[in-house]
């Protein structure tokens, strides 16, 4: 493939706004109008000066998702669209974007792929990056069990010295990628009023597809900086009827 132009533009999203998304999940689908669901707000703090420093200028890439800590059930509450469809600027593929996510869906789908133009993720969770600072995301989840959540972002080359365009040893980072992806880590109660604040737990490559986090945070900067807060507030479900 020719680097110059099918990865002159990286992986990221060109332009956004805030999205809300609703989804179910208890391990298996629950009736949400039984009275034994509750409502998980995700608030995602983003600052656009951070991000509008890299080489593309793009808002990030990113995914939300939930595992249940008893049986280990994984549910994808939001993922840009980009990675969702494959449909990336200028490239077929972008195995680097968000990868650690690319895990996920192929334990929630049973596929061994990625996701394509042809064959894309559930269009009902994924939607265009935000550029405004604060994003929201919602999901109605069964109550009283309690759930790991997963937050995994990327911002399209923003470079540094330790991940740049092109090695000491002249390797080319060919996807335009950059500081690789970071991925946060939360636990909560699906009971109302529980709160939680995840903790970055590590990051992916910035040259390969992994699907395994990496510990090692050596060299990533402004990466860090782009969610400036991250929180999880458990409320009562909406009653039917009233949406979110």
């Amino acid at each position: 493939m020719r680097i110059d132009q099918l990865y002159r533009r990286g992986c990221g999203l060109a332009a956004g706004f805030i999205f809300v998304v609703s989804a179910i999940f208890s391990g298996t689908v629950a009736d949400q109008t039984s009275g034994g669901m509750v409502q998980l707000n995700f608030r995602l703090q983003q600052h656009r000066e951070v991000y509008e420093k890299s080489s593309y200028g793009e808002a990030p890439q990113f995914a939300i998702w939930l595992q249940t800590r008893d049986s280990l059930d994984v549910k994808t509450l939001f993922v840009t669209r980009r990675t969702a469809q494959g449909k990336y600027v200028g490239k077929v593929e972008c195995p680097v974007s968000l990868p650690i996510w690319i895990g996920i869906f192929r334990r929630e789908t049973g596929r061994a792929d990625f996701p394509t133009p042809r064959n894309p993720f559930f269009d009902a969770v994924t939607g265009a990056t935000p550029q405004t600072a604060d994003i929201r995301v919602t999901a109605l989840v069964e109550a009283g069990k309690s759930y790991d959540y997963y937050i995994e972002m990327n911002v399209a080359g923003d470079y540094n010295s330790d991940f740049p365009r092109v090695s000491a040893q002249k390797r080319q980072d060919k996807h335009g990628n950059g500081q690789p992806s970071l991925v946060w880590r939360g636990t909560i109660e699906a009971v109302p009023g529980a709160s939680s604040t995840p903790a970055l737990i590590g990051r992916s490559h910035q040259y390969y597809f992994i699907t395994e986090v990496a510990a090692d945070m050596a060299g990533i900067g402004s990466a860090r900086e782009v969610f400036s807060d991250i929180a999880v507030e458990c409320t009562a479900a909406a009653a039917p009827g009233q949406g979110l």
